[in-house]
């Protein structure tokens, strides 16, 4: 099952806590002038990907490299955030670890990692930075200057997946705009199926992309505008998008669940169940569109002996019925770093660089359909990938992996944690019939509790 893409606000604390009190990394880049080895052993933490897709990215590695022994170990999102300060600052870390760019990863974890510039212009040769996509290396660049991880590959998100199967059964069709959500939303409930499912429990970030997703239909400009300080949490644009919210409440799209719990698992296994029609998920979810990985997840949610469905992408609805379009909004969705401290940077730097940087190694992270490669130039074999039916799933796919690679928006990269949480609490505040408090009070609280981003905006 795909692990959560965000950082909790607890989980973050408890790092940035350990990182003041403990050491707090060397940020020396003495390794940087190690060359990459043929031979040797690398250990790699990490809270994604997957460890069935991790290890086939090793499998594959070692057809290359048959003597660099790689050892993967996988940590759920909140644990893995908690382990690695400690380890690293005990010098017991691993040789390679995931880090991201949200929640200020580059500059937490930053200073325990290598700079990998020389590695990248040394691999890509000079303009070595307009070979990778998007802003992905200014996202992966900490505050001192230092490129700290080699991005493995993006993401996108602002978008639905839906089950054609169940709306094929209840005669509904893709919403489109409010009042067509509506009407599919009763045929689907007709059927005795959830609508749109979602979890809005818990402290996980997940509820922040559909306020962000209506957002760009109220104001295409607003929410980064809000997350930068350029405009405020409770200006006109955001009471109007917890308005929607709420009316998406009353009016059966969003389910009364909602608040049971966090998107992984509530939303994740009410829609690979085939229990509900449509759940919001960023380009991850493509995985789950393969023949082999529906099944597994499948399974994973709990159904004994699975039939597939087909799931497809769709556009986030016009809610708002400004006619603005809904863009999808996306970063580099994490990148490889090399502890500084570590004892194989020889073989680590081969790992990173053939991961991240070799046209063989993206090649396999485009034929998972996990990540949008950060390589430019490599998109998927269709001929070694099998889907559920490949004539609708594919060129849908297609799609979206251009639309995804356009977009210019950022997902979190730009948006505090503290605006994260502070967006989480007042969607579950709209949600949750117990609080009596009206809109204005509940944008009022959540422009209080957020603090802006000056991050991208120079």
């Amino acid at each position: 099952m795909m692990r959560t893409r965000f950082i909790s606000a607890a989980a973050v604390a408890a790092a940035a806590a350990l990182a003041i009190t403990g050491c707090t990394g060397s940020s020396g880049d003495q390794g940087s002038d190690v060359k990459p080895a043929k031979s040797g052993s690398v250990t790699w933490w990490g809270w994604t990907p997957d460890t069935p897709v991790a290890e086939k990215y090793i499998a594959e590695f070692n057809k290359q490299y048959p003597d660099i022994k790689v050892t993967y170990k996988n940590f759920e999102n909140v644990d893995y955030r908690n382990t690695i300060t400690p380890a690293l600052d005990s010098g017991k870390g691993p040789d390679v670890f995931d880090l991201s760019p949200a929640g200020g990863s580059p500059d937490l974890w930053g200073p325990y990692a290598l700079d990998l510039t020389s590695l990248a212009k040394d691999t890509l040769g000079d303009g070595w930075k307009d070979k990778i996509g998007g802003s992905y290396v200014k996202q992966l660049t900490s505050s001192d200057g230092r490129f700290v991880s080699l991005p493995l590959g993006g993401m996108s998100a602002g978008f639905l997946w839906y089950n054609k199967d169940i709306l094929d059964k209840a005669g509904a069709t893709v919403p489109t705009d409010y009042a067509s959500w509506v009407d599919t939303c009763k045929k689907v409930t007709a059927i005795g199926k959830t609508c749109f499912t979602m979890g809005a429990g818990g402290t996980d970030t997940f509820p922040t992309e559909m306020y962000h997703s209506i957002a760009n239909t109220v104001d295409p400009d607003f929410f980064i505008k809000a997350a930068t300080g350029k405009a405020k949490w409770n200006d006109e644009q955001g009471q109007k998008v917890l308005e929607i919210i709420k009316k998406m409440k009353d009016d059966g799209i969003i389910a009364p669940n909602a608040l049971d719990g966090p998107q992984y698992p509530l939303a994740n296994n009410e829609f690979m169940k085939g229990d509900a029609a449509m759940v919001q998920m960023g380009f991850w979810y493509t995985q789950y569109a393969g023949a082999e990985s529906c099944k597994t997840s499948m399974e994973a949610a709990g159904v004994t002996n699975p039939t597939c469905f087909v799931q497809l992408p769709a556009q986030f609805p016009d809610v708002a019925g400004e006619g603005h379009k809904s863009t999808y909004f996306g970063e580099a969705d994490y990148g490889l770093a090399i502890n500084s401290e570590s004892k194989n940077i020889g073989p680590a730097k081969t790992f990173v660089s053939w991961m991240t940087l070799n046209k063989t190694g993206q090649q396999n992270v485009a034929n998972a359909l996990d990540l949008l490669p950060a390589l430019k130039g490599t998109t998927p074999d269709w001929s070694n990938i099998k889907l559920v039916d490949d004539s609708v799933q594919r060129p849908a796919i297609e799609k979206l992996i251009t639309e995804s690679g356009e977009t210019t928006e950022s997902r979190q990269w730009q948006t505090t944690q503290k605006s994260l949480d502070a967006i989480v609490v007042a969607i579950q505040q709209v949600l949750d019939p117990s609080v009596n408090k009206s809109i204005k009070s509940i944008a009022d609280d959540q422009q209080a509790s957020s603090e802006a981003s000056k991050v991208g905006t120079k």
